[in-house]
C-alpha cells in the first residue's frame, strides 16, 4: 500500500515513517529470533520423543529376547536382519499395525461421539 493511498501514513512527516519503519523491522527481528527459538525446541523435543520410544522398545526386545543382552552389537544387528527378512514376521507387524490404526481410529471416534452429546468426561 502507497503512502498516498493510506490515509495512517499521509499526515506522517519523513522523520516518523523512518522510524515507524525500524520500529517494524526490529519487531520482525524479534519475531524472527522467538521462530528460531521455537523450532530450536521442537527440534529438542522430538530428538527426546524418539530417542525415549528407541529405549522403550528396545527394552521390549531385551525382555522378549533376555539373551541378546549378550550379543554384541553386530549380532544384534544380525537378528534383526533375520526377523526382518521372515514373511511371517512382517505378516505380524503389518496386524499389528492395522490392529493398532483401527484402535486409534475408535478413540477418535468416541471421543467425537462424546463430544457431541456434551459430555466432557
Amino acid at each position: 500500500m502507497s503512502r498516498a493511498k493510506n490515509p495512517k501514513y499521509e499526515s506522517m512527516s519523513l522523520e516518523e515513517l523512518k522510524a515507524n519503519m525500524e520500529k517494524s523491522r526490529k519487531q520482525l527481528e524479534h519475531a524472527i529470533h522467538n521462530k528460531n527459538i521455537l523450532e530450536q525446541r521442537k527440534r529438542l523435543v522430538e530428538r527426546k520423543e524418539r530417542s525415549h520410544r528407541l529405549i522403550v522398545k528396545g527394552a521390549e526386545f531385551e525382555k522378549a529376547f533376555p539373551l541378546s543382552r549378550d550379543l554384541e552389537q553386530e549380532d544384534v544387528q544380525d537378528v534383526m536382519d533375520q526377523l526382518q527378512n521372515s514373511s511371517y514376521n512382517k505378516s505380524i507387524v503389518r496386524q499389528v499395525h492395522i490392529a493398532s490404526l483401527h484402535k486409534e481410529q475408535q478413540q477418535i471416534t468416541e471421543a467425537v461421539e462424546k463430544t457431541e452429546k456434551g459430555d466432557d468426561s
